[in-house]
């Protein structure tokens, strides 16, 4: 996060999107892995430490082991972003990851059918760089070179937690639908 007013904010959209999980979608909370700014959060269960690099690749790898075939894996990303050297990374304390640094961590998810939601700044080519069979790949931005803090994340979030995306009234929300209500949102 940064600054603590973003930290802060960033925490908040996670913890609405765990809430959500859990209660509107019936998630088991040993289904939902949170790595965020602090080294530990007791307050939250499915808190799992700090979001390294590190972290991350040990999420994926331990993701991949417990995933059943068949299974939808949902990954958001909430933070900031960036670009160096023409390529979009996704900002994290210590070395950043880019796309392709995600690219073999969600290669391990070859049985799985995977959502990959970036809604950082400069995120949009994260699409090029994970788009595959059974992949949704929804990003914040269309370019790397989109650099300004989005308010995409906060929308996205909420089609979840607040009444309003249910565009077809069925009850639930779907990707499609809460993309499409972030994007009008935004």
């Amino acid at each position: 996060g940064g600054e603590k007013k973003y930290a802060d904010a960033f925490h908040q959209m996670a913890v609405s999107m765990v809430g959500a999980a859990e209660k509107k979608l019936g998630l088991d909370p040993a289904n939902i892995v949170y790595l965020g700014d602090k080294p530990a959060d007791p307050a939250l269960a499915v808190y799992r430490g700090r979001s390294t690099r590190e972290s991350v690749r040990r999420t994926f790898t331990d993701l991949s082991r417990r995933a059943a075939p068949g299974d939808l894996v949902f990954v958001l990303l909430i933070g900031h972003g960036s670009s160096q050297s023409g390529e979009s990374r996704f900002n994290l304390a210590g070395p950043d990851m880019s796309a392709s640094d995600f690219a073999p961590l969600l290669a391990g998810l070859a049985g799985q059918t995977v959502v990959f939601v970036n809604t950082a700044s400069a995120s949009g080519d994260f699409v090029k760089a994970l788009s595959g069979k059974d992949r949704t790949i929804v990003t914040a931005t269309k370019s790397a070179l989109e650099r300004n803090q989005t308010v995409f994340a906060r929308h996205f979030v909420a089609a979840f937690t607040e009444d309003g995306a249910d565009a077809d009234k069925d009850q639930r929300v779907s990707l499609l639908e809460a993309f499409e209500y972030a994007r009008r949102e935004v």
